[in-house]
């Protein structure tokens, strides 16, 4: 298992580009409307226009051809205090993951059973997501939004996008998926959408072109994924 983490730190020494992580998240991919009846059924929940995509089901609407696997929203409202109206609506095996590095939000992850699919959603709490000073009501003045039936889906406009996204990058380390932030906005050109004077623009272009230490970060990201999944292979085999 060491022999080949260092295998796989040392290809990637040798490669300039971003690193494309390791392709480890089980689930079919998304549609649109996978993502639009979810909303739906999690807005019922806390209330018409008090949830917002983040995250890969926000950048679909950006670069269509993103097909995510999941979906992450951000609600207005108490998530601990709602898991019996989520469970209720189909939410089911809703898990308090606690904060992550950079997200101190509350978590909460959960399943839906969509038709045919088995659909991971996962709730964040405004709170300890959002720059100081920064509200669900301020954040919901900027998303955007697209009808689906007589309802609206909101998703983040492309600067929240952006600095969500470059958080999610810098958490990487921790759980192995090395530049797959940086890799979906540079594919969506999403800084093509934002101020090149705000300093998320000045970030994300810095962290196009990588200097040593971040990329050191990615490599051994995905280096660590690769040898938890060995692990994991090796005690449940």
């Amino acid at each position: 298992m060491i022999k080949r983490t260092l295998e796989v730190i040392l290809s990637k020494l040798a490669n300039d580009d971003l690193i494309e992580p390791a392709n480890y998240e089980e689930g079919e991919s998304l549609s649109q409307e996978d993502i639009n009846k979810s909303y739906l059924i999690a807005s019922s929940v806390f209330g018409s226009g008090n949830v917002i995509l983040i995250g890969g089901g926000a950048l679909q609407n950006y670069y269509p051809l993103h097909k995510p696997k999941d979906i992450d929203v951000i609600v207005n409202g108490n998530i601990e205090e709602n898991r019996d109206l989520l469970y209720n609506n189909g939410f089911k095996d809703i898990k308090d993951v606690g904060s992550k590095p950079r997200f101190n939000a509350d978590i909460y992850s959960s399943y839906l059973n969509l038709e045919d699919k088995k659909i991971r959603v996962e709730f964040y709490s405004s709170k300890g997501l959002l720059d100081k000073g920064e509200s669900f009501e301020g954040l919901k003045k900027k998303a955007f939004y697209r009808e689906y039936g007589n309802e609206k889906v909101y998703f983040v406009d492309p600067l929240s996008l952006c600095r969500l996204k470059y958080n999610a990058w810098k958490n990487r380390l921790m759980n192995g998926r090395s530049d797959k932030d940086i890799i979906d906005l540079r594919k969506a050109n999403i800084l093509d959408c934002i101020d090149k004077n705000d300093s998320y623009y000045r970030k994300i272009s810095e962290a196009y072109r990588q200097g040593v230490i971040s990329r050191l970060k990615s490599i051994l990201s995905d280096a660590v994924h690769v040898a938890h999944q060995e692990y994991l292979k090796r005690h449940h085999s």
